[in-house]
């Protein structure tokens, strides 16, 4: 059957015919939910009862925007129409019908957490026999229950139950059918089901002949939107739903499929044809709209290179654009803090200068990780109202306390972090120096009695901390309520600010719908369980006033559905979009799937199309322009190259795409104005007449200025070397050789925290730490001497992150580095014994001032125990240097000489050309001179002598240009 071809004027009739199997697809902004919506209200004016309507979309912003589009179409009160999502028409179906399955009554559904932490509690009482070698010492940790959980899940939106897993044949699979099976057991026990085995139960249900009959007979039809995202089990609800009337039209663009890490199925487009067919076998109509409302000329264009190349079957072809022509822009800046003012600067502009409601305004980016919080504090200094990166309601500034108070009351390895954060917040508001004076009295008193000398202040915590019961042992919404009896603080909040007061009240709602769900439920475990990035189950912690005029911050998978006038996508940076880090996980998920589970090559070719259709997606939200930001540094400092993205959206290479924005700007605050006139007034190019007028406006009134026209920002005066060192510091032997090296320096990077921040080489030598401590604590629980090879390598993939290393190609080149690293260390290992410790704290007290250190492997040789430092660096230190090393005679004097030997390693010493790898030892005979070598640098720090001491270090140094020594740090010191 040909595709019906389908322009806006010739909607009507199309529109009023619903009868039988139709598939509308169109490309952004054509009118694929509009269609839905229109035929609703066509069915219900041509008499169809309401609630004999299905509606189904794929999240729960998709439903309430289909629900509220049909009411405003009509003018007649009617029952409510049902527009769902998958999941609530699940819960409606097992609902009503589990008792006919294993579910005499309604289950509560799991959050991601209580899904995760169920997941872990089952695995902790596996026997370890059961499983795979590399798995069983992981049984215990809460990361492998996260895998298990997601295979899980992926295995369910797949229709992919224990036996099917055993059919696979996999070995590494081998102990997952039988826990599956467990779970399940473990869910009907206990009343309990998580979001993937809802839809499986839903399915079956639905398979009974007369629950399939009832259900489906109460609508007869069937409208479905977003279909490209639907899963395989989502499909075969929609077959089933429709399998009778076959009055089923649904709605999509493989084009905008950009979910499959949710297990969505873009063949599922592609096929509905075929698979939903008329009365008479006959395949699937397909209608095609083929004009945009949305997006114009430019953008469309520009958004179709994204996706040249990659086509895919079943989709609506070239879109006709919207009115308009409108504009695509990329900048590049050279750094973070750059690219995040000027766009705080441009939405002011745009809002000032062309009236634009800040709504209409949305800065999308890949992840919310890196790039938000900058933004949100460059909006934050314009007074800028935006949407948080931070909005969850778990991090407001008046729950977080609460949060973290429930955290610190029940100890473990978050403690003191908590606890610092609630004397320092709204709860307590203490200065930083008297939080620091109740830590340094924690280290000999401990906190209880370093709280109960601190004051009148902090009593209310102390009591708190002391008898924690509230926090561990009632239920969450009781622990609250012990906190709002205790603390005057927080009442307080509540009744001066509105935002605080919305806050908490939402949050006691939220806990009171926790006691529903799980009694046993304390505030300490609620405060874990959001502690996690993906616990987003609204309204529990989603919190937001929808009454403002604000900006969205959001990522672009979720501005999908949303529309702009204006679309920032920023950070975009090779490594970040596209992101095409290995997500293949340590149980291989993606192999349940036919189309991702091919060769290595293959499936990022396919995660390649899909970062293209996500941008794609992302750039269609925009109906009048779209502005592509980068920040492009080299990777010595953490940054790297632009998006190739860059290149494809403005059609010329990559070098012309990234450039800086337009710098004649309009001034959008008083300072930006001030220096706009000042520039104008110091510029001999311009007309006389227009540097008087600059002038005058200069000089004419302060009222609109920020400061008097005479003040200017001066230079201050030399301030005292004195004071950097607290009254109880602590040092360790890394502080030790930098201070050895040169105390200016030191006294700047380390007690003062001005520097160049880290680099590639410094993030390589942690990437490598990490990765060998994981996979040496994995082999020594298995009850090996050593990891192999190949399991660290692997471990190394899981832990690399190409955007930390600049993307491609860079990060490329340094994977290539830690993998000659790895491999020449196991290659030549010079370990002689097994490991009795990884990345321990050792502490040792000189003359009364405390020393701490890290040890990154300790080893029990023939003749002792010696310690082991792990050095990625190329350079070996000389052997003199390294038998009087400070950081190897730390290690040996911490061990209280229990130590037969300290040595490092050197395995990025000439990788692939030496034929062992490279070590320098520690002499036991000189710990007398390093010994002395530590008093020397104890005095200098408590001294605060902070001379400068030149060297070869020098040309390495990030604070030269604050060094009196040198001609470009000279002027700082002219006064």
């Amino acid at each position: 059957m040909s595709d019906l071809l389908l322009d806006p004027a010739d909607w009507d009739p199309v529109v009023a015919d619903a009868s039988g199997p139709q598939l509308v697809v169109a490309g952004p902004g054509a009118g694929k939910t509009e269609f839905l919506v229109r035929r609703a209200r066509a069915l219900i004016a041509g008499g169809v009862p309401p609630e004999s309507i299905l509606l189904l979309s794929f999240s729960r912003r998709g439903a309430a925007d289909l629900r509220a589009r049909v009411a405003d179409g009509l003018r007649r009160s009617f029952t409510v129409i049902p527009a769902l999502t998958f999941h609530s028409l699940a819960i409606r179906v097992v609902e009503a019908h589990g008792a006919a399955g294993d579910w005499p009554t309604m289950p509560t559904l799991l959050t991601g957490p209580e899904h995760v932490a169920l997941v872990a509690e089952l695995l902790a009482a596996e026997d370890p026999g059961d499983w795979p070698l590399p798995f069983r010492p992981l049984l215990q940790h809460r990361s492998f229950a996260d895998e298990v959980a997601d295979f899980g899940l992926r295995a369910a939106e797949r229709l992919i139950g224990p036996d099917e897993i055993r059919r696979f044949g996999r070995a590494d699979w081998r102990a997952l059918p039988g826990f599956f099976e467990r779970y399940r057991a473990a869910l009907v026990a206990r009343g309990r089901i998580d979001y993937g085995s809802l839809q499986v139960e839903a399915l079956t249900l639905l398979g009974v002949p007369s629950i399939a009959a009832e259900v489906a007979g109460a609508f007869g039809y069937v409208l479905v939107d977003e279909y490209q995202d639907t899963t395989v089990a989502q499909a075969q609800i929609v077959e089933r739903l429709a399998a009778g009337h076959r009055n089923l039209t649904a709605a999509g663009d493989p084009y905008q499929s950009v979910y499959s890490f949710r297990g969505a199925e873009v063949a599922n487009i592609s096929e509905f044809p075929d698979r939903f067919r008329d009365a008479d076998g006959n395949p699937a109509r397909r209608i095609v709209l083929t004009t945009s409302f949305r997006v114009p000329a430019r953008i469309l264009d520009a958004a179709v290179r994204l996706t040249a190349g990659g086509g895919l079957p079943g989709s609506a072809g070239p879109v006709g654009p919207a009115p308009g022509d409108g504009s695509v822009e990329t900048y590049g800046f050279d750094q973070q803090s750059a690219e995040a003012e000027w766009i705080a600067e441009e939405l002011q502009r745009v809002h000032l200068r062309d009236h634009i409601p800040y709504r209409r305004m949305g800065v999308l980016v890949r992840t919310k990780r890196r790039f938000l919080r900058e933004l949100s504090r460059s909006l934050d200094r314009r007074r800028i109202p935006h949407q948080r990166p931070d909005s969850r309601l778990a991090d407001h500034r008046a729950v977080r306390p609460v949060l973290d108070l429930a955290e610190a009351a029940a100890g473990g390895t978050g403690r003191d972090d908590a606890l610092r954060r609630v004397l320092t917040g709204p709860l307590v508001q203490l200065t930083l120096s008297a939080v620091r004076e109740i830590e340094r009295r924690a280290v000999v008193n401990g906190w209880l009695g370093a709280l109960e000398a601190a004051g009148e202040t902090v009593r209310p915590i102390r009591r708190l901390f002391a008898e924690p019961s509230w926090a561990t042992e009632v239920a969450a919404a009781d622990g609250f309520w012990t906190l709002w009896t205790t603390l005057p603080r927080l009442p307080e909040m509540a009744l001066t600010d509105p935002d605080d007061r919305l806050a908490l009240s939402s949050f006691s709602q939220a806990l009171d719908r926790l006691r529903e769900r799980d009694p046993g439920a304390g505030l300490a475990e609620y405060a874990a369980m959001v502690r996690a990035e993906d616990f987003e189950a609204q309204p529990l912690i989603a919190y937001r006033r929808e009454d403002v005029d604000r900006v969205t911050l959001t990522t672009l998978h979720q501005a999908k559905g949303m529309e702009f006038d204006v679309v920032f996508i920023a950070d975009a940076r090779e490594g970040v979009l596209p992101d095409l880090r290995a997500r293949d996980s340590l149980l291989g998920t993606r192999h349940l799937s036919p189309t991702h589970g091919g060769d290595d090559r293959s499936y990022l070719r396919f995660r390649l199309q899909e970062e293209r259709r996500l941008a794609y997606t992302a750039m269609c939200r925009a109906r009048v322009r779209v502005i592509w930001t980068a920040t492009v540094t080299s990777p010595d400092e953490g940054g790297g190259p632009p998006s190739r993205f860059l290149s494809l959206v403005s059609g010329v290479p990559i070098a012309d795409a990234i450039h800086a924005p337009p710098a004649d700007g309009e001034p959008t605050t008083p300072l930006e104005a001030e220096a706009w006139l000042r520039r104008k007034v110091s510029n001999a190019t311009l007309p006389a007449a227009e540097r008087l007028a600059a002038l005058g406006v200069l000089a004419a009134d302060d009222s609109w200025r920020p400061r008097p026209m005479t003040d200017f920002a001066g230079v201050l005066p030399r301030g005292s070397d004195r004071g950097l060192v607290g009254a109880d510091p602590r040092l360790s032997p890394s502080q030790a050789e930098a201070f050895a090296q040169c105390p200016r320096q030191y006294a700047f990077e380390r007690r003062l925290r001005i520097s160049a921040g880290g680099s590639a080489w410094a993030d390589l030598g942690g990437l490598v730490h990490t990765v060998l401590e994981i996979a040496e604590r994995e082999a020594v629980a298995a009850g090996g001497d050593h990891a192999d090879v190949a399991r660290v390598l692997a471990v190394l993939d899981d832990e690399f992150d190409p955007s930390q290393f600049g993307g491609s190609p860079w990060a490329d080149s340094w994977l290539a580095r830690a993998r000659r690293i790895i491999s020449h260390l196991y290659e030549y290992w010079p370990g002689k014994g097994p490991a009795i410790g990884f990345e321990d704290t050792v502490a040792l007290d000189l003359d009364g001032l405390r020393w701490e250190g890290r040890v990154d492997r300790a080893e029990q040789r023939a003749d002792g125990i010696h310690i082991v430092d792990y050095k990625t660096g190329t350079s070996l230190p000389t052997v003199d240097e390294a038998e009087t090393s400070i950081q190897l005679g730390f290690y040996v004097l911490a061990t209280a000489e229990t130590a037969r030997g300290a040595e490092m390693w050197f395995p990025g010493s000439e990788p692939g050309r030496r034929k062992s790898v490279a070590i320098r030892r520690f002499s036991m005979d000189r710990l007398g001179e390093v010994t002395e070598a530590m008093r020397r640098v104890q005095s200098g720090v408590l001294a605060e002598r902070w001379d400068a001491t030149p060297g070869d270090h020098c040309e390495r140094c990030s604070v030269r240009i604050l060094c009196p020594l040198w001609p470009e740090g000279r002027e700082a010191f002219a006064s």
